[in-house]
């Protein structure tokens, strides 16, 4: 596209690559196919289908529409954002204040909510996917749509390449099961507690003792978060049965804490 130039990597996935790009001086986040898409066609036509099946919601980044790069490439270009991330916030200012934290989860979960409607997960509710907008002193942030990240076909960049890091995974994806509501109910507790002390809960020296951890998590102290002791009770349940049943339960919750 003309006039497009890109900044950074923010995400890898198996079929396309998200970057951080500039238009005319706006920030958008760029998701470009991979060489090997081109190889699938059925994986190509299930990538254009999501892009344009995209979540429409206020507190969503949707995907965009779907246009070809010069090279060929299927390329996928958001709507304009601002650059920064609540990574960059916790990188820079270190965590969050916890109404802050408050009114940005209501949000998520109302975004979170409109994906599951159309039968979609999130799967990496991480930070860095946290676009962060509005008024300096008082930062507002809405989530992006990963359905790209996560597509996976023949041709696809090998298992270890894909975009979630084992801290974000949830206990029974963390061992091999697929993924549903109940799995980004876990990741709103741990962005929470990410957002709340700067870093997930369950992380070990190697990615592997991450895995393990998550696959066996140790119930976080309830003293330790005191107003939210109840809502990452029923984020984090080791159990997707105990879990609360919906990213809406999870909004009415952490509302109930403002």
């Amino acid at each position: 596209m003309s006039g497009l130039e890109l900044v950074k990597k923010v995400a890898d996935g198996s079929v396309v690559e998200a970057m951080l790009g500039r238009i005319d001086r706006r920030h958008v986040v760029v998701q470009v196919a991979r060489p090997a898409l081109a190889q699938d066609a059925l994986l190509l036509r299930e990538a254009v289908d999501t892009a344009r099946a995209g979540s429409v919601h206020p507190e969503l980044i949707g995907l965009g529409q779907p246009v070809q790069a010069k090279d060929g490439r299927l390329m996928v270009i958001s709507e304009p954002v601002t650059g920064w991330t609540a990574a960059d916030l916790l990188r820079l200012s270190g965590p969050i204040a916890p109404e802050r934290v408050v009114e940005w989860m209501v949000g998520v979960c109302e975004a979170l909510d409109a994906m599951h409607a159309r039968g979609r997960v999130h799967g990496c509710l991480a930070p860095r996917h946290l676009h962060v907008h509005g008024e300096t002193d008082r930062p507002a942030v809405r989530l992006f749509d990963t359905g790209l990240l996560h597509l996976r076909g023949a041709h696809s960049m090998p298992t270890r390449a894909c975009v979630v890091e084992p801290e974000y995974l949830s206990p029974e994806r963390a061992a091999g099961e697929r993924g549903g509501v109940a799995s980004d109910v876990w990741g709103v507790g741990v962005l929470i507690v990410e957002l709340l002390r700067g870093h997930p809960p369950y992380r070990g020296a190697t990615p592997a003792e991450t895995r393990a951890a998550v696959k066996s998590p140790t119930p976080i102290p309830a003293s330790f978060f005191g107003a939210w002791r109840d809502v990452l009770r029923g984020c984090l349940a080791p159990s997707p049965m105990d879990r609360f049943a919906s990213a809406l339960e999870v909004r009415q919750a952490i509302a109930s804490l403002a």
